[in-house]
């Protein structure tokens, strides 16, 4: 707040939050990480974790709608707002490890500090998550 004027406050909007509002990303999707080579002019790559240099989203160029520097991030990790409708290509290299148990299969996934049991799938789609870091793979993404 900036302040009062007579008995009503005044209010200060966001500069950020009117910037994204002017691009139209209020239903956009938003990625964190690290900015590195791509495989094209026309894609950025983005590395989310500095320990799993292996996982990696390409998003077209032409589906940013946003970028600013990551607060707090002193090794230069950035937050996108992409369209919701943009063609990621996520690549995961992880280690998993199966288990049956009962009429279905679950397998084992190890996401940072998280360790989840899921159903074995035959295929799936990308999603992301409100979370700002995360992009799973799911059969129905609940997270959109």
């Amino acid at each position: 707040m900036a302040g009062t004027k007579g008995s009503e406050p005044e209010f200060e909007v966001n500069a950020l939050v009117a910037q994204l509002v002017a691009v139209g990303a209020e239903n956009a999707r938003v990625l964190r990480g690290f900015i590195g080579p791509s495989r094209d002019e026309a894609h950025i790559t983005l590395y989310q974790s500095l320990a799993r240099l292996g996982d990696t989203v390409e998003i077209p160029r032409e589906d940013v709608l946003y970028a600013v520097d990551a607060p707090g991030s002193g090794l230069g990790a950035v937050i996108l707002w992409i369209t919701n409708e943009a063609q990621l290509h996520v690549r995961k290299i992880q280690a998993e490890s199966h288990r049956t148990t009962g009429p279905f299969s679950l397998r084992e996934v190890n996401k940072g500090r998280l360790r989840m049991h899921l159903r074995s799938r035959s295929g799936g789609d990308v999603c992301t998550s409100w979370c700002d870091i995360c992009v799973s793979e799911c059969l129905l993404c609940l997270a959109q």
